[in-house]
């Protein structure tokens, strides 16, 4: 499989996959399983897709670190709890490269309005601004893109427009991360950011471009995102999609 790289941060390296692992719930809890509403919980250190991505949720019945560990079973999808079956038996992180990726303080600083350019929601990421009670940041291994980073996709020098009109035609032609998150215009793509302004909205990519939140309960396309340590080198490969790098530890 293929990853894409984002960018350097912090002296790591920021990578997303180059498809979708499949349309899941980014949480999907209700009234009677902890959530405010019927429509989710946007607190991503509790979130169902976090604990389907990362290491250390085996013990859940339904979706706990099935992504991470490469096995099938059955992943939250859906309203009220739903689930559906999944399989990552050859989708998911591979044993030889687990050890590759860096546990990474992640920003869960939110908004509530698409009317931001990039440099903006990059500021509110990192900010205090969320819904009661919800915590600004979380460790861990694996999580989504940022709005800011699929912001930054595109090329700023031909698309001027804001995130909720990067619908246009100029800046979907012109955001190579487009491809990933929304399946090539197939579906929603999640992302990491929470509404700041609602218990159960998260933000996510449309089809045709543009980015907005919407209800945490449903099922959309995840892209997943990771740093890889420092302690790494190319043993081979130019970096280009013919001749992808190749990392050794």
């Amino acid at each position: 499989e293929t990853w894409r790289i984002i960018g350097v941060f912090e002296g790591k390296v920021k990578l997303i996959r180059g498809s979708q692992i499949g349309t899941y719930s980014w949480d999907n809890k209700n009234t009677s399983t902890g959530a405010e509403t019927a429509y989710g919980k946007n607190d991503w250190t509790d979130a169902r897709l976090m604990k389907l991505l990362n290491p250390g949720y085996e013990s859940e019945t339904t979706g706990g670190s099935l992504y991470y560990n490469a096995k099938s079973g059955n992943c939250y999808s859906g309203q009220n709890n739903a689930t559906t079956t999944c399989n990552f038996t050859s989708t998911g992180i591979k044993d030889t490269t687990r050890n590759l990726i860096s546990d990474t303080t992640y920003y869960l600083g939110g908004h509530n309005s698409g009317s931001v350019y990039p440099n903006q929601i990059y500021e509110y990421e990192k900010g205090t601004k969320v819904y009661s009670g919800r915590p600004t940041t979380w460790q861990g291994k694996i999580a989504l893109p940022y709005p800011s980073d699929y912001g930054y996709a595109v090329n700023l020098s031909k698309c001027s427009q804001n995130l909720l009109n990067y619908e246009n035609s100029i800046c979907t032609s012109n955001n190579w991360m487009k491809t990933i998150i929304t399946n090539n215009g197939g579906n929603y793509g999640w992302l990491l950011t929470p509404d700041s302004g609602y218990a159960g909205n998260a933000w996510r990519v449309y089809p045709s471009g543009y980015v907005a939140a919407s209800d945490a309960y449903r099922a959309y396309g995840v892209a997943p995102v990771l740093y890889l340590g420092s302690e790494l080198s190319i043993k081979a490969g130019t970096g280009s999609s013919s001749a992808p790098y190749q990392l050794s530890a």
